[in-house]
């Protein structure tokens, strides 16, 4: 027996959906974007991965750039180390060089790589997680509630990105409250209010007892101005704050695309057939829109990935993002700014300043574009098959 037809008895006794998988995996073999862009990011997280082997922290906090003296040159790669805790530490010579200000470009570099998947990953994470519960809101009950998360959506979106990015990383405060006896009350609220609409037979329970929720808020912060029983602060860095301004400059995105899915699946038999048989909103929602609806934005989400890191880059370099000292590509390109134009002059004095960090950010956010690029032809199901 051959191995040929070993191989097609064994798919014959596979079901649907490993089928489908071995196609989406032989798609993927046979792209050559998605072995290129697989092989960048799969690059970048061995070295996200491996950071501590490869550049051996020398200060507590990891993601703070050491510093080998305070010189206001930068200085050639293969420049020997001089510092002593760096020299207990294991480092030897400047593998990159150092930038204004004595910073390791080479720690900065391999450690930044950690932090450009902190902020894509987190970003896009929050930002779908917003998107797709507000467009299946919108989508699937449409009428006012379609309204009024659409227009909030377009107010959102309305601004230049960027603008809106900066505007919010130097709005939020560093320091968030929590009021404990607004929290207790308000979910006590929710609790009386989702037993009554659940005993009355008022339908849509969640979204009314929601309302009514928000609307108590509301009341509480602005009229009644009742006392705290406890106030908890949670220290927001300058990082966390740059993450929620871009999550929150994203969602809108996601919301539109994932509405427009919804409101072309609801219209399926097999939705209709859904609600014939008397299942529940939720479940026809999670079960049935929801896993025939989310390609676009998963493919959306990957193509992401890559601006909201070079976003997150440009607030770093315009000193409202990453911390100064921070392990960020952004910085490391920030310390070059006043060399950039001496290593024009001279392209073999100062080039390393900016030219290697700039590498960093160039192919990481073209291995995400490639990947999605290739995630949108194996997805999409209107490509697939062709």
């Amino acid at each position: 027996m051959s191995i040929k037809y070993r191989l097609q008895e064994f798919r014959r006794g596979l079901g649907p959906a490993k089928k489908e998988l071995l196609f989406t995996l032989r798609r993927i073999k046979k792209s050559p974007l998605s072995i290129v862009g697989l092989v960048i990011i799969t690059f970048y997280v061995m070295i996200a991965i491996l950071a501590p082997v490869i550049a051996p922290p020398v200060n507590p906090d990891p993601f703070r750039i050491w510093r080998d003296g305070f010189s206001a040159i930068p200085k050639p790669p293969g420049t020997p180390v001089t510092d002593d805790v760096a020299l207990r530490a294991g480092w030897t010579v400047h593998y990159f060089g150092v930038a204004e200000g004595g910073y390791d470009i080479f720690y900065g570099c391999i450690w930044g790589t950690i932090t450009a998947f902190r902020v894509g990953a987190m970003v896009v994470l929050i930002a779908l997680i917003i998107g797709i519960l507000l467009g299946c809101l919108a989508g699937y009950y449409g009428g006012i509630i379609d309204e009024i998360l659409m227009r909030f959506t377009d107010i959102i979106l309305a601004f230049p990105g960027l603008i809106l990015a900066m505007a919010l990383v130097i709005a939020l405060p560093p320091i968030w409250a929590l009021d404990i006896g607004l929290i207790a009350l308000a979910f006590l609220i929710f609790l009386i209010h989702l037993i009554a609409c659940y005993i009355l037979k008022i339908r849509k329970v969640m979204l009314v007892s929601l309302i009514s929720l928000i609307g108590f808020l509301a009341i509480y912060i602005w009229a009644l101005n009742s006392p705290s029983i406890a106030i908890i602060a949670l220290d927001v860095s300058q990082l966390d704050k740059v993450l929620i301004a871009l999550a929150i400059v994203g969602w809108p995105g996601y919301t539109r695309v994932i509405r427009a899915e919804i409101l072309r699946v609801k219209q399926e038999d097999y939705v209709e057939a859904a609600k014939a048989i008397g299942c529940s909103d939720s479940r026809i929602i999670i079960k049935h829109i929801i896993p025939n609806a989310i390609y676009p934005i998963i493919i959306m989400a990957s193509l992401d990935i890559g601006s909201i890191v070079l976003t997150a880059a440009a607030l770093s370099f315009l000193g409202i993002g990453a911390p100064p000292g921070y392990a960020d590509w952004g910085q490391m390109i920030s310390f070059a700014r006043n060399w950039i134009w001496a290593g024009f002059q001279n392209p073999w004095e100062y080039w390393y300043t900016f030219t290697i960090p700039g590498i960093f950010i160039f192919t990481f956010v073209l291995g995400w574009n490639l990947l999605g690029d290739a995630f949108r032809d194996i997805l999409d199901p209107t490509l697939r098959r062709r």
